[in-house]
């Protein structure tokens, strides 16, 4: 029996951080900036603290802070394995050559250092790859890779697009994908093979891939990786008076009249049974 853990952030910020369970098997999405690390870290052992993977969607503080932080400062917390497939420094340092409190090189740094002082192995995904879990009763397929010549929105478009598939479901983890990246991605695959029961909203929500996008995908079930403030779009003037387009995005899913229900994450840590969805 496979269950999606859709967990919370504890700032009400942009956090994207779920946990996938099959069997005995825990895999790890991301994790969010390491503000939201303890949290993560006492979830993780009430679970039993052994990760069989890690997966990183792509080179951003606020997705992969709390994973280096949890490796930092918790060896108690058992990760087999790190799956993540980053561009090349060049291209993350030109592309963004400050995040946060930390220029990219630090990062980088801090990100190869945890796994290389822990000795866990990093697996660099590849599009087509498929790693199996818990006997084989579930999968994760790995659907594109980065793509060096995308440099407008570079660090989002070079998401990892990947999907779990367990107990009959779909789940597609699109990042923090956008226009360019999710266009690639249509090109890439017919709408049979996008399809997926679930969606992780890219980009929290906004500034992300297209309506027709999400047409291909056709979820049942959005998953809104989505703090209080982005999700109304606040701004000087209230609702929707900010710079970004989640509430835009809102109307493009309830205009696809295929979502039967979002999960989303100011409503808290929520634990999905995928059987009985």
């Amino acid at each position: 029996m496979a269950k999606l853990h859709f967990l919370k952030s504890v700032t009400d910020t942009i956090n994207t951080s779920f946990i996938l369970e099959s069997g005995q098997d825990f895999l790890m999405v991301d994790g969010g900036f390491p503000s939201e690390a303890p949290y993560l870290y006492e979830y993780l052992k009430s679970l039993g603290g052994h990760l069989k993977a890690w997966f990183i969607t792509h080179f951003h503080s606020d997705h992969l802070g709390a994973f280096f932080t949890i490796l930092n400062e918790h060896p108690d917390i058992k990760v087999d394995k790190v799956y993540y497939n980053f561009p090349s420094d060049a291209f993350l340092i030109t592309g963004e050559p400050k995040q946060d409190d930390w220029t990219t090189e630090e990062l980088i740094r801090l990100v190869r250092n945890a796994t290389a002082d822990r000795g866990i192995p990093v697996v660099t995904m590849q599009q087509g790859d498929v790693y199996s879990f818990d006997g084989g009763h579930a999968v994760v397929r790995v659907l594109r890779t980065p793509d060096e010549r995308i440099t407008h929105n570079p660090i989002n478009n070079s998401s990892t697009i990947f999907r779990f598939e367990a107990d009959g479901k779909r789940i597609l983890f699109l990042g923090d994908l956008g226009v360019e990246g999710g266009n690639q991605l249509m090109e890439m695959y017919p709408a049979e093979e996008l399809k997926s029961d679930y969606v992780q909203m890219a980009h929290h929500g906004q500034g992300c891939v297209t309506k027709e996008c999400y047409a291909l995908i056709r979820p049942d079930y959005c998953l809104w990786p989505t703090p209080s403030w982005l999700w109304d779009n606040l701004g000087p003037g209230g609702y929707d008076t900010g710079i970004f387009g989640t509430v835009v995005t809102r109307g493009w899913m309830s205009s696809l009249r295929c979502v039967k229900r979002h999960y989303l994450q100011i409503h808290g840590t929520q634990v999905i049974d995928l059987a009985e969805s």
